[in-house]
């Protein structure tokens, strides 16, 4: 009978890459160090564009190659002349109403006392003002027959300028409650639009001009405490409008 003899395993060898443990410690180590240097060695950024900035200037060459423009040293301050703009501007505005007054009055002079124009000029422009009666019977927005005259001898006149044209329709503080009208705010509103209408179609008035605006009883002339006082809230303005106040 045969007895199978039981090698024993040999003994363990030494591991031969035990070395790469030490070596990995010591270049980790080596790693730090130099993070450690450098950071201890940080350029300054700030410094260094100031010097760079000061080397191209010296140079005479700045960003992207441009070349650097001569400076006079001895230069005197510079004096605000907002003032002066300003006084200009005031004095073209000033020239600009004078000659838009002068041309109004030359051309509606004749008018103003025949039918009643009550003539105020402002930095806007000219505003031609008329008591309502003149124009509408109390409450109604048709125009009479009396103010279809008026509007005609003014529209021949209007029509040979260039101003824009609004129309402006005003009340008295005293409501109206109608079916057609439930405030004062739609009778004034009708009665401008009416008389743009006859502007545009019996005066022949481009349309592009004229414009229509009713502010009820919110831009009174005087206090509405008595019907003298109330008769003259009651009015049509009709304003020609001086350029660049659009």
């Amino acid at each position: 009978m045969k007895h199978h003899q039981k090698h024993s395993a040999p003994a363990d060898e030494p591991n031969s890459a035990s070395w790469l443990t030490t070596f990995n410690d010591l270049v980790t180590l080596l790693m730090v160090f130099f993070v450690l240097l450098f950071s201890m060695s940080t350029i300054d950024v700030k410094k260094m564009s100031d010097f760079q900035y000061a080397l191209q200037s010296g140079l005479g060459v700045l960003k992207e190659g441009k070349q650097v423009s001569v400076e006079v040293k001895d230069k005197q301050p510079v004096k605000d002349m907002s003032h002066i703009h300003t006084q200009a501007e005031g004095a073209t505005k000033a020239q600009q109403q004078q000659a838009m007054q002068a041309d109004i009055e030359s051309a509606l002079g004749s008018l103003e006392t025949a039918i009643g124009i009550r003539m105020t000029y402002t930095e806007q422009g000219a505003r031609l003002g008329f008591e309502d009666s003149v124009f509408f019977d109390f409450g109604r927005a048709e125009i009479r027959s009396e103010g279809y005259a008026v509007l005609d001898k003014l529209a021949g006149v209007l029509k040979k300028m260039s101003y824009p044209i609004r129309v402006e329709g005003h009340t008295d503080n005293v409501p109206i409650h109608t079916q057609r009208f439930p405030s004062n705010w739609e009778l004034s509103t009708a009665r401008a639009v009416n008389v743009v209408k006859h502007f545009a179609d019996a005066g022949r008035i481009g349309p592009q001009r004229l414009s229509a605006v009713g502010y009820g009883e919110s831009k009174p002339l005087v206090a509405n405490d008595s019907r003298q006082q109330r008769a003259k809230n009651r009015r049509v303005e009709i304003v020609l409008i001086r350029e660049g106040q659009n």
